[in-house]
């Protein structure tokens, strides 16, 4: 277990490996150093089996939960004695795979708090019939719209500036017909082989008609033509089946527990 993001090499070359499931740990690492907040110190360790290959990890950031990277339950189990002994101590609350947090909990009682996330993986690509429109790149013209339907999937939580710096980074597209916006479909950073989708949002009066599904085929096309391997993007198991059309399908349930109601 170390402090210092630069020296995880060995635990960093492991989740890149496995980037498509571990994305939330390689968001964390990149953040390192921009909160520019004075918090409690980073927290990055890995596991390595018997024959000495590494084979498992996890990250604490300096705020919000501990979060657990693939690893084999025995080593979720037994993670909380290597930091009851020292390294800050227990975490409060600690976020993976719901088997990772669950054997996790086995040895550090807590329960499940928020929502459940259900992580879906592209398998192959498939086209459906796309509804009129086109898709295109947003661009600061369409900040003011997109500025407000952030703010109605956050409720009025969202951060300032957020539109704006997904602008900048170019990785929002949206859905036009009729000379109107409809829909609007983004990404994250690549990290190693993958790439997260997400925001998806369509205008409430225009929802049921396939704008979104087709924006998401669209920017998930441009995704792999650029050479990305892995496209993955979370719903809540509620809704299990969205994208299914286009060759996405569930990998796995990811749950936070926390030790305190």
């Amino acid at each position: 277990m170390v402090g210092d993001p630069a020296e995880f090499a060995a635990g960093e070359e492991f989740l890149l490996g496995r980037a498509a499931t571990n994305l939330p740990l390689l968001v964390a690492l990149s953040a390192q150093g921009h909160s520019g907040r004075k918090l409690r110190a980073p927290l990055f360790g890995w596991w390595t089996g018997p024959e000495g290959m590494v084979g498992g990890a996890f990250v604490r950031p300096p705020f919000g939960p501990l979060l657990l990277g693939d690893m084999p339950t025995r080593a979720a189990a037994a993670l909380p004695g290597h930091l009851d002994g020292g390294f800050g101590g227990v975490p409060h609350a600690w976020e993976g795979r719901s088997d990772l947090a669950e054997a996790f909990g086995s040895a550090c009682p807590g329960k499940p708090v928020g929502h459940r996330a259900r992580l879906h993986r592209l398998e192959t690509l498939r086209s459906c019939p796309p509804p009129e429109g086109f898709a295109r790149p947003a661009t600061p013209s369409d900040h003011d719209l997109l500025d407000r339907w952030y703010q109605a999937v956050t409720r009025g939580h969202g951060t300032i500036g957020a539109v704006a710096s997904r602008l900048a980074a170019g990785d929002l597209h949206l859905w036009e017909t009729g000379g109107r916006v409809v829909a609007v479909a983004g990404h994250g950073p690549r990290f190693g082989s993958a790439v997260r989708l997400g925001p998806t949002y369509t205008a409430y009066e225009h929802r049921g008609r396939g704008y979104a599904t087709a924006l998401v085929a669209a920017v998930t096309s441009s995704l792999l033509a650029d050479g990305v391997a892995d496209v993955v993007h979370v719903t809540t198991p509620a809704n299990p089946a969205a994208y299914r059309c286009l060759g996405f399908r569930a990998v796995a349930d990811y749950v936070t527990y926390s030790r305190f109601p």
